[in-house]
């Protein structure tokens, strides 16, 4: 909590939230100008910036704060915590009052929205601690729109997927023994929180279950199923491993409708059991690849795909020894951008293309010159550089 005297010192506050031309306005006395209550009016001033960003996204202001409160940080540590999240307060005027005692400072803080979002997801959330590694779940188990679910032998819904989900849940817990937390997602995370572990992994589901010929001689129906899964890293969303599977025939009795839903559950629950060691294989996989840092990196200049395709051929090639890897993640002709992947720290990385002047040869005509105030690639004319 801030101190009493700071909050005599600070009469009002308003904000410049996302660019729009709002102030920080405080008053101070003279003597505390350039003492540390300076930095307590800064620390008010992200305080306020956000909560007020809370209220206008219609978010839980109240929970957010006393989920921070629990971190127990002093105040030089709240600032710099929150800190990343602002542009420097931008001093804008300051103007002595008659009294010759107080001096009002205007300020003006500019918030992060994206970094904004990631704190907020993180502070909001109702999951198990997220920097844990994370087998997530997200199941889509339906039946087709012409069917009702006492077409498989239950009266609700749950009576069917619920069972699945739980035997997947002690499945997944019991082969991917590195995952110690297994959680089951409605759906996917809109905004990934800042300290969402890089390893964590989430295996999307889709079935849906058709009835189709009814024998009434023998008691039967026959039904069919389709499903489909993909396992992607959590944070980066790269696939890891997914696959559709051929369409399920069965004919089963209906005489009994626990026996008709048990089986039709064990067939949607035994198809991804069937998938382990494809699992197991993407899971290893995805934990060496997370040991990877991978940074985004913009290239200006007129350029098309097969320039793209050159600069990560000579990317890859003259920095294998840092397990370098580099595809295109986006594709516009003023400005597209690749996606680099390394043993290297993103400082690190950045550092090294712009060693010996950043400069690499794409042809007889082109240069790839790398930048390292702005971080990003410019393709250019060898006549141009010289």
């Amino acid at each position: 909590m801030l101190s009493k005297t700071f909050l005599v010192l600070c009469l009002l506050f308003s904000f410049n939230v996302f660019g729009v031309e709002q102030s920080v306005e405080v008053v101070v006395k003279k003597d505390a100008a350039t003492s540390p209550q300076m930095d307590l009016l800064t620390l008010n001033g992200y305080r306020q910036a956000i909560t007020s960003e809370l209220l206008k996204s219609n978010l839980d202001s109240e929970k957010f704060w006393k989920k921070f409160e629990e971190k127990k940080l002093s105040p030089s540590e709240e600032a710099e915590f929150f800190r990343p999240l602002f542009r420097n307060p931008v001093f804008l005027s300051g103007k002595e009052n008659p009294e010759d005692l107080f001096i009002k400072s205007i300020f003006k803080f500019d918030l992060d929205l994206e970094k904004f979002k990631a704190l907020t997801s993180e502070f909001l959330s109702d999951l198990p601690d997220v920097s844990l590694k994370t087998f997530y779940i997200i199941p889509d188990i339906g039946i087709d729109r012409d069917m009702t679910w006492t077409d498989v032998g239950v009266s609700k819904k749950e009576n069917f997927s619920g069972v699945i989900i739980e035997s997947w849940k002690k499945w997944a817990a019991t082969q991917f023994k590195n995952y110690p937390n297994v959680v089951v997602l409605e759906k996917d995370l809109s905004v990934k929180p800042s300290n969402l572990n890089p390893e964590s992994v989430t295996l999307k589901w889709n079935s849906m279950l058709k009835k189709g010929e009814v024998f009434q001689d023998r008691r039967t129906v026959r039904y069919e199923l389709s499903a489909q899964y993909v396992l992607v890293n959590t944070k980066s969303n790269e696939t890891l491993v997914g696959f559709d599977f051929p369409l399920q025939k069965r004919e089963l009795g209906i005489n009994s409708a626990k026996d008709l839903s048990s089986n039709l559950a064990s067939l949607v629950y035994n198809l991804l059991n069937s998938q382990t060691a494809k699992l197991t294989q993407a899971l290893t996989q995805n934990q060496a690849s997370a040991a990877l840092s991978v940074v985004e990196v913009k290239i200006t200049g007129k350029h098309g795909i097969f320039d793209i395709t050159q600069i990560n051929t000579i990317l890859m090639e003259k920095f294998k020894e840092q397990a370098l890897t580099s595809e295109l993640k986006s594709y516009s002709s003023e400005g597209s951008m690749i996606a680099l992947k390394s043993k290297l720290p993103p400082q690190e990385l950045f550092n090294m293309l712009a060693k010996d002047g950043g400069k690499y040869p794409l042809n007889e005509q082109k240069i790839l010159s790398f930048s390292p105030e702005t971080n990003t690639f410019a393709i250019i004319s060898k006549e141009a550089n010289n």
